[in-house]
C-alpha cells in the first residue's frame, strides 16, 4: 500500500495514503488491527484524506517498525473491515471539515492570484447565482431577511465590477455555513452514540437449549436470548423463563428495582440488577422503545436547529431599513458608489458581529460557574422562561436511596432492627440492601458478629433466615404478608401513607409477627425548596413535576416543595407531550431531567438542563449541562441569561440610533462616506469589546 510519512517523531507517527482510498469500515478495521498491538496507545484513521495517526510509547521503536511493516504489506484490495464507532465518525467528520476548509481557501487563492481575470470574473458570477437566488426567494415570500441584504451586497459589487469584493463576501458566507454544518454533525454523532450504546453480541438460546453467541443485528422476532446479572437488556421482549430484579430507573424514573418473571415485559436499555432471564425478542434493533425515544429526540433537535438565533432575528428586522436607506441615497445622488457605502454602514453588520461576542462571552462566563451552554438561543430561552418542569428522581431528589425512618411494632428497638436487617442484607448487592447496610454503618451499629443461619434469597420478594429458634423474613409486603402468611396489622397501609408517603418499605417479621418497617426513600436535595422559592422571585412562576413514581409519592414531594402541579406514573412520551402542550399554550419551558426517560421531554423543551449527577444520556441531550450537582445553578443561569438579553437589547438601541445618525448625515452630505464607514466600524469594534465584560459582576 502506497503512503507517505507526514510526521515521524518519537511516540508519534502519521502516514497519509491518499484521499478516497479508505472507507469508514476499512478505517475501523485498520484501527482495530493496529490498536491490538502492544505498546500502541491510540490510533486514528481518517477516510477523508487517508491519514493514519499512531501514538505509542516514545521509547518503543518496535511499534514504529511494526506499523510501517503492516502498511507496506497491506493491500488496498484486501483491507480489513470493522464496525465504525462514534470516534471513527467524529474523526471522519473532523477530517472532512478541515479538508473542505483547506480546499475553500486554496480555491479562493487560486481564483485571485493564478487564474486570468476574465475566468475569475466568470467564476465569481456563477458562484453568485445561489446567493442571489436565496435573496430573491426570500423577497418573493415577503421576507426581508439577511439573505436579501447579502444578495444585495453581492449584486452591487458585481454591478460595480468589483469581483474581488463579491468573492470575499461569498467566501465568508460559505465558510460560516460550513462551520454550522460541522457543529451540527458533531452534535448528532455524539447524541446518537450516547443514546444507543448497546452490546454488539448477545447469547441466543439455540434449538438444543445451548447458548450461542451471535451479533445483535442478526436477531429475529421470536428468538430467545439469555440476560444475566449486571448485563444491559439489549432489546424489548417478554420474559419466558427466570426471575430477576431489573433497574428501570433510566426508562421509567422509578428508583426501586422491578421484579421480572415469566410473561413480564422488559425494555432495551434497562439493567438486570440481579438474577437471570430468558427473553423472547419482541422488537428488533431500531424498533424498541429506546429507539423511538432517540427518534423523538432527533426530530426535536432538528426543529431546534431550524430556529434562528436572536442576533439573526434582530438583523433580519433591520434589513428593510438598510435597503430603504440604500435606495434613498441612490435616488438622491444617482451615484451607485455613494449609495453602496450605505450598505457598509448598515444596522445588521454591528448586530451580527457584536451579539455573537456577547453570547459567547456569556457562555464562557457560565462555564466558569459550572454550566456548559450549547448555544446562544438557549440563553434567550432561559431569560424568557415562565415555566420550569422537573423530573423527580435524581433531580429534585439525590437518587441515592437512604433509610428515612424505622417503624417498630414489637419488642426490638430501632438499632436492633437495623442490626439484624443489615446482617441479612449485606449478602446482596441491590440498591435497597446497600442503603440498609449504609444506615447501620452511619448509626455505628456493628452487625458482623450476628449469628444466623444461611440466608435464603427469593428474587424480587425478599430474604429469609433463622436467628436462634426464630425465622426472620425481610422483604416486600407481598412476600411477608402474602407468601409467608404473616398477619398484617390493621391500619398499616393508612399509617404508612400518612407517615412515609414517598418511601419504599421493607418489612421485617420475626417468627410470625411483624417486627418493623424500614422506610427507604430518595432524600430531597437540601437546596430544592430554597431554589424553587427563589426561581419564583425571578419570574419563573409556574413549577411542575413529572415522575414515574406513585401518586402518593409525587403528591408528598410536591406538597413539601410547594410545586404548583405534578403528574405521576408518566411515560417518556407523556412527558414530551406535556411539554408540547405547555409550549402550544404560549409558555417558554425549561425542563430539568436526568435519564433516558427524560430525553424526549428534554429535547421538546425550549431549553433543557441536566445536572452533574444526571446520566450521560441526559447530559448529551440537554441544551445546558451543569458540572455541579446543585439546583443553585438554575438561579445563576437565569441571572446570566437575563443580563445578557438586557445587554443585547441595549446594544440594539445604540446600534439603531448611532447608525441612523450616520446614514442621515450621509444623505444630507454632512458625513462623507469614508468617515461614516470609519465611525460605523469603530462603533462596532467598541460595542464588541464592551460585550466581553462579565455579566454577573456588572449591571450590564
Amino acid at each position: 500500500m502506497l503512503y507517505s510519512i507526514v510526521q515521524d517523531i518519537p511516540g508519534r507517527l502519521r502516514l497519509r495514503c491518499g484521499r478516497g482510498l479508505i472507507d469508514g469500515a476499512q478505517a475501523a478495521g485498520i484501527t482495530d488491527v493496529l490498536s491490538a498491538q502492544k505498546g500502541i496507545e491510540r490510533v486514528r484513521v481518517a477516510p477523508a484524506n487517508g491519514s493514519v495517526l499512531v501514538v505509542y510509547a516514545s521509547g518503543n521503536s518496535q511499534v514504529r517498525d511494526f506499523v510501517l511493516d503492516y502498511m507496506d504489506k497491506a493491500s488496498i484490495l484486501a483491507l480489513p473491515e470493522g464496525e465504525p464507532n462514534s470516534e471513527n465518525f467524529m474523526v471522519d467528520e473532523n477530517s472532512a471539515f478541515y479538508c473542505s476548509i483547506v480546499r475553500m481557501a486554496a480555491k479562493r487563492a487560486m481564483i485571485r492570484w493564478l487564474i486570468p481575470p476574465q475566468l475569475g470574473a466568470a467564476y465569481t458570477l456563477a458562484s453568485a447565482i445561489p446567493f442571489v437566488f436565496r435573496g430573491l426567494k426570500a423577497l418573493l415570500r415577503g421576507h426581508f431577511t439577511v439573505d436579501v441584504l447579502d444578495a444585495t451586497a453581492v449584486t452591487v459589487s458585481l454591478i460595480q465590477r468589483n469581483f474581488t469584493s463579491a468573492g470575499s463576501i461569498m467566501f465568508m458566507l460559505t465558510l460560516s455555513d460550513r462551520l454550522q454544518e460541522h457543529v451540527n454533525a458533531r452534535t448528532r454523532i455524539a447524541l446518537q452514540e450516547s443514546l444507543l450504546t448497546r452490546a454488539e453480541k448477545v447469547w441466543m438460546v439455540g434449538k438444543d437449549g445451548i447458548d450461542i453467541e451471535v451479533q445483535l443485528s442478526d436477531l429475529e422476532i421470536g428468538d430467545k436470548i439469555h440476560v444475566r446479572t449486571g448485563q444491559t437488556i439489549p432489546i424489548d421482549g417478554t420474559v419466558v423463563q427466570g426471575d430477576a430484579t431489573v433497574n428501570e430507573a433510566s426508562m421509567t424514573g422509578e428508583s426501586a428495582p422491578v421484579h421480572k418473571k415469566k410473561d413480564s415485559t422488559v425494555f432495551a436499555g434497562t439493567i438486570c440488577e440481579e438474577g437471570a432471564l430468558v427473553v423472547q425478542v419482541d422488537a428488533l434493533v431500531g424498533s424498541s422503545r429506546i429507539d423511538q425515544i432517540v427518534h423523538m429526540v432527533e426530530e426535536s433537535s432538528e426543529l431546534k436547529a431550524g430556529v434562528q438565533a436572536h442576533a439573526e432575528q434582530l438583523a433580519d428586522a433591520l434589513v428593510p431599513g438598510s435597503l430603504l436607506a440604500f435606495a434613498g441615497v441612490l435616488a438622491a445622488t444617482r451615484n451607485l458608489y455613494t449609495a453602496s457605502s450605505v450598505l457598509m454602514v448598515d444596522f445588521s453588520c454591528a448586530i451580527k458581529l457584536s451579539t455573537p461576542v456577547a453570547v459567547m462571552s456569556a457562555m464562557r462566563e457560565a462555564s466558569t460557574h459550572g454550566a456548559i451552554i450549547k448555544g446562544g438561543k438557549y440563553l434567550e430561552a432561559l431569560a424568557n422562561a415562565d415555566v420550569i418542569v422537573f423530573d423527580k428522581t435524581g433531580t429534585l431528589t439525590t437518587a441515592t436511596p437512604q433509610v428515612e425512618r424505622i417503624l417498630t411494632f414489637g419488642k426490638m428497638n430501632e438499632k436492633e432492627v437495623l442490626k439484624l436487617a443489615a446482617c441479612l442484607e449485606e449478602h446482596f448487592p441491590h440498591s435497597l440492601a446497600r442503603s440498609i447496610v449504609q444506615a447501620a454503618k452511619d448509626a455505628g451499629v456493628h452487625h458482623e458478629d450476628e449469628n444466623h443461619s444461611e440466608v435464603e434469597y427469593i428474587v424480587a420478594h425478599g430474604i429469609a433466615s433463622r436467628v436462634g429458634r426464630k425465622k426472620v423474613y425481610l422483604g416486600s409486603a407481598h412476600f411477608v404478608f402474602g407468601d409467608e402468611g404473616i398477619p398484617k396489622p390493621e391500619g398499616l397501609d393508612e399509617l404508612l401513607d400518612a407517615e412515609v408517603p414517598r418511601a419504599s418499605c421493607v418489612f421485617m417479621a420475626v417468627g410470625k409477627k411483624l417486627e418493623a418497617v424500614l422506610c427507604i426513600a430518595d432524600p430531597l436535595r437540601l437546596e430544592a425548596a430554597s431554589v424553587l422559592s427563589r426561581l419564583r422571585e425571578v419570574g419563573i412562576s409556574h413549577q411542575v413535576m413529572l415522575t414515574g413514581d406513585s401518586v402518593n409519592c409525587a403528591k408528598s414531594v410536591a406538597d413539601e416543595l410547594g410545586i404548583d402541579d405534578y403528574h405521576a406514573q408518566v411515560l417518556p412520551e407523556d412527558k414530551s407531550r406535556y411539554i408540547e402542550e405547555l409550549k402550544a399554550a404560549g409558555h417558554t419551558v425549561i425542563m430539568v431531567g436526568d435519564g433516558i426517560n427524560d430525553s424526549p421531554a428534554l429535547a421538546a423543551a425550549n431549553v433543557s438542563v441536566a445536572l452533574n449527577d444526571a446520566s450521560d444520556i441526559a447530559r448529551a441531550v440537554a441544551d445546558v449541562s451543569v458540572t455541579e450537582s446543585s439546583l443553585e445553578s438554575l438561579l445563576m443561569l437565569r441571572e446570566i441569561s437575563s443580563k445578557l438579553m438586557t445587554r443585547i437589547h441595549r446594544d440594539y438601541r445604540f446600534i439603531v440610533g448611532f447608525n441612523t445618525t450616520l446614514i442621515g448625515g450621509g444623505i444630507l452630505g454632512f458625513i462623507p462616506p469614508t468617515t461614516a464607514a470609519f465611525l460605523h466600524n469603530a462603533s462596532t469594534v467598541a460595542i464588541t469589546a464592551a460585550n466581553t465584560r462579565r455579566l454577573l459582576e456588572t449591571t450590564a
